[in-house]
């Protein structure tokens, strides 16, 4: 009997120990204190059989219940092992703060994977531009063109069906001319690019400039106790023959981290484009074919040092030298409506160049507060851009014989010098708690904008100065702002963020040939909130809300006039107002392969570069105008199939519905449907991994944009990457644009008078490029923890 009794107290301890439940938590930060997500953290017993498991919030944080007892602890992620130990659980344990790097020494073994060519996040899409195929060996114009949900048409950025997007280079934004961003974007090499990330939802940290959200692209940096170097060059065929060279080094030991980038590349294309205007009583056809040659140097140069223990700092630079030539040769038709047949002609040609020159510097400082990822970091930015513009054409009024009619001669000489200088200044705090997470900082700017414009007049053989369009315009823009931002976990399925950004804003302009002073001064405030439901591991749902601004462009405020023929001229806007945008988003995201969203989107005075056309003159006025509030709703869908470990797919499209409400009488209130389709492909040939096949297409289904109807387009890029000589020699050829099928037609109305557009960007081509890397992967140190990889700072 009494044996009997101990044994039932044997077991009723037994069966209280195993059945109570001991918890043992942790948070998941990167190099740069920023918490990382779907870090798997999974607990083994003795037997080597999984006894619990969970994944890491977009706090970092994970949880795990397990009975007492002595357990393997494992964090990992995509195939990365980053932390590996015996852990005995008797209580419950927290952790604390678990600091990874990308590269981490286990057991005197560095262990390295290659990352996922996709990761989803709550409010971005990141894409690992390392891993693809199609965007090696290119720019960085090349590797936006192989990032999913992005679009790049005539070199304009965009996300897939919600428009223009602006541009930041490790966090600092671009502020600058479409066309002289797609320049600074072609100088930069594409095996100089880490990710490129997507943010949709921007929080309040980031400025509240951009219409829908962000395009972040992050270049390469050292990695931890090691020195690499690439060099690479690349041969372009198109319509003319292209290459470019390019060198990339990066070095980190104990306190000291430094990165050298330099490219040097030359490009001519051939672009065409044919329009037609229908006037009541002639149509007015015009064919262009314009050259261009481009000559782009970039140079970078980055030194990051930890002071102490705590105290990390930091300079880079970024400069971006571009030569640009183009002459063309347009040739305008004009047919009588009667008889359809010929009635008059122009002719005329053109020679231009340019030289944009950009200088970017930052100096960066972050302190570390505590041990648990508290900490400060400070910015100060200059941002220095020159271009120099001259543009040359003459031309003819022709009659129906194309013999010169009297006084039908026109010339001009355009030369412009524009300057920005720009200086910014912020700090940010980042302070988390157990309870919650809160950050808060500030921001300054000034930019300074001086153009000088003269124009002169041809005609009398010898050139004479218009003192009617050459014009001196100074612009001044001041920008304070503060923000605040909180999230925190509810519990284990509810997660919340809410933020707000106060932005006050004082604008200048002076033109002196008006004698005209124009300002502004205004104060904005943008909220944003997010609301994130994860019922388990496979699933989450997110309802999102931001807030943002798009401020003109510097050169659409200065008014100055430049004429290209007696038809047709162009000139800025000095009341160009902001536009200010309300977006709406609910997400659900299954197993981070399957996407689905719901947006919407309000946009007030929205500006936009216009051609309104006079019927009564026949005269064509080129000019930004706040024209219309715009409404957008739409559905946006995507699958990132990774099944096998041979091909990685990202397949999905995008529906939407706009609706854009005329503020004026010369553009119609309209609305209409756009549809995109695309899959990016990326295929790994052999088991060696050292042959790759990549497929992209998209499909751009005919509907409405804005207020243009655009016919349907299509894109299929193919490249094949082979690696040797142990994988440090890249060898990859790119067939671009195979269907040569991106020649949209383009129509819109301005004044009841319908426009038609069909253009060609000289997109079709092959490139083949070759890249070889060497260096020294595990340097002896004895401070391994250093790790100022991706500063946190913004500046225009």
């Amino acid at each position: 009997m009494k044996n009997s009794s101990l044994l039932v107290l044997v077991f009723l301890f037994q069966t209280f120990s195993f059945a109570q439940q001991y918890e043992l938590k942790g948070k998941v930060i990167n190099q740069n204190k920023s918490a990382v997500e779907f870090i798997i953290g999974s607990l083994f017993n003795p037997q080597k059989a999984l006894a619990a498991q969970a994944s890491t919030d977009s706090l970092g944080s994970f949880v795990v219940k397990v009975p007492k007892g002595n357990y393997r602890l494992v964090l990992e992620q995509f195939g990365t092992e980053y932390m590996n130990r015996e852990i005995t659980i008797d209580h419950n344990i927290d952790l604390g703060i678990i600091e990874i790097k990308e590269s981490v020494q286990l057991e005197g073994v560095t262990l390295q994977s290659r990352k996922k060519l996709i990761e989803q996040k709550v409010d971005r899409l990141v894409f690992n531009v390392e891993n693809s195929v199609t965007a090696t060996g290119g720019t960085a114009l090349d590797a936006l063109k192989a990032t999913p949900t992005v679009r790049v048409q005539n070199e304009v950025v965009s996300i897939v069906g919600k428009g223009e997007i602006l541009v930041m280079i490790d966090d600092r934004l671009q502020r600058m001319p479409q066309e002289d961003l797609a320049a600074f974007l072609k100088s930069i090499p594409s095996d100089n690019i880490k990710s490129i990330e997507v943010i949709t939802t921007p929080p309040a940290k980031y400025d509240a400039e951009g219409n829908s959200g962000l395009i972040n692209i992050k270049l390469k940096t050292a990695k931890a106790n090691s020195w690499n170097a690439n060099v690479g060059t690349s041969y372009t065929q198109k319509t003319y023959a292209g290459g470019n060279v390019n060198g990339l080094f990066t070095y980190n030991h104990d306190r000291l981290s430094a990165q050298a980038s330099v490219s040097k590349g030359k490009q001519k294309l051939l672009t065409t484009s044919e329009s037609t205007i229908f006037y009541k009583d002639q149509t007015w056809k015009q064919e262009v074919q314009n050259k261009s040659t481009a000559d782009v140097l970039s140079l970078g140069l980055g030194l990051d040092y930890k002071v102490t223990e705590k105290w990390s700092t930091g300079l880079k630079y970024l400069g971006s030298f571009t030569d640009k030539v183009n002459a063309n040769n347009p040739f305008t038709t004009i047919y009588d409506n009667t008889n359809g047949m010929a009635d008059s002609y122009i002719t005329s040609n053109a020679n231009a160049k340019n030289n944009p020159k950009m200088n970017a510097v930052n100096f960066h400082n972050s302190v570390a507060l505590d041990s648990l990822g508290k900490n400060i970091s400070m910015d100060l930015d200059y941002f220095d851009y020159n271009k120099k513009d001259y543009r040359f054409f003459s031309g003819n009024e022709l009659d129906s014989n194309q013999s010169t009619i009297p006084g039908g001669f026109f010339s001009s000489t355009n030369s412009n010098v524009n300057a920005i200088k720009n200086y910014s200044a912020n700090i940010d705090v980042s302070l988390p708690y157990d309870w919650a997470n809160l950050s808060f900082g500030a921001k300054t700017f000034h930019t300074n904008t001086n153009n000088n414009l003269i124009v002169y007049d041809n005609e009398t053989g010898a050139p004479v100065l218009n003192t009617n369009q050459s014009n001196v315009f100074n612009y001044k823009e001041y920008n304070q702002a503060l923000y605040f931002s909180g999230s925190k976990k509810i519990n284990s399925k509810w997660e919340t963020q809410i933020g707000l950004r106060i932005e006050a804003t004082q604008t200048k302009g002076y033109s002196e040939n008006l004698n005209q002073t124009n300002t502004n001064n205004y104060i904005k405030l943008f909220p944003t909130a997010y609301l994130t439901y994860v019922p388990n591991e496979n699933n989450s749902f997110s309802l999102n809300y931001s807030r943002r601004i798009r401020r003109p462009d510097f050169d659409y405020l200065n008014p100055f006039v430049i004429k290209t023929n007696p038809y047709f001229y162009s000139e800025g806007n000095p009341y160009l107002k902001p536009s200010l945008i309300d977006n709406f988003e609910f997400s659900f995201i299954r197993n981070q392969k399957w996407v689905n969203s719901v947006y919407f989107s309000q946009v007030s005075d929205f500006g936009q570069e216009l051609s309104i056309i006079d019927p009564g003159t026949n005269i064509t006025r080129n000019t930004p105008l706040n024209y219309a509030n715009t409404y957008q709703i739409g559905l946006s869908t995507s699958y990132n199939f990774n099944k096998w470990s041979w091909w990685n797919s990202f397949t999905g499209f995008n529906l939407n519905y706009q609706n854009v409400k005329s503020k004026t009488d010369f553009i119609q209130s309209i609305d209409g449907y756009n549809g995109y389709l695309y899959s990016n492909n990326d295929f790994t040939i052999n088991s060696n991994k050292t042959l790759f096949l990549g497929l992209n297409y998209g499909l751009q289904l005919p509907g409405r944009y804005q207020i243009f109807n655009i016919s349907t387009l299509n894109i299929l890029d193919i490249s094949v990457k082979l690696l040797t000589f142990n994988k440090n020699l890249s060898v990859t050829i790119i067939g671009e644009d195979l269907l040569n099928a991106q020649k949209p037609l383009i129509s819109y109305d301005s004044n009841h008078i319908k426009t038609n557009v069909k253009s060609y960007s000289d997109t079709r081509g092959f490139r083949i490029s070759l890249s070889y890397k060497f260096g020294n992967q595990n340097i002896k140190s004895k401070q391994r923890d250093f790790g100022n990889e991706e500063e946190r700072n913004r500046a225009n």
